[in-house]
């Protein structure tokens, strides 16, 4: 199987349609994670693996959009569970983090929160209907 460097980039682009909303709130979800991840403090292995799981799932999600055949298709119960973990785990880290001045703290609850409005925008619009 041959990979072509375009075929990956297109997948990864924002598509046209109605797909541009959902990766809009998907590069959004991705570009406060990442930061959250730059900021966790050290020795915090759990919140750190929890932040990396919130970046996969942006990415699982993406090309599940933009590709066809789909990873995992839009109504599919494992969608809705990669939607939870982005909404979730940012929760979660910023509970679990040990530090006296948590830096990622702000960044983690923004992640959250857009997740959240993402997950229920996605379970309202595409797979509830």
């Amino acid at each position: 199987m041959e990979v072509d460097f375009q075929d990956i980039l297109q997948a990864l682009g924002p598509g046209e349609g109605q797909n541009v909303v959902w990766s809009i709130f998907l590069y959004v979800i991705f570009g406060f994670a990442l930061l959250t991840l730059l900021l966790t403090p050290d020795k915090n292995m759990v919140p750190t693996l929890l932040i990396a799981g919130v970046l996969l799932a942006a990415i699982i999600a993406k090309l599940s959009l933009g590709i066809e055949p789909p990873l995992i298709e839009r109504k599919d119960f494992g969608m809705m569970l990669i939607n939870i973990v982005m909404f979730v785990f940012p929760l979660i880290a910023v509970g679990m983090a040990r530090a006296r001045k948590n830096k990622m703290a702000a960044p983690a609850m923004i992640t959250s929160l857009i997740g959240g409005a993402y997950f229920f925008m996605f379970w309202v619009v595409v797979q509830r209907a």
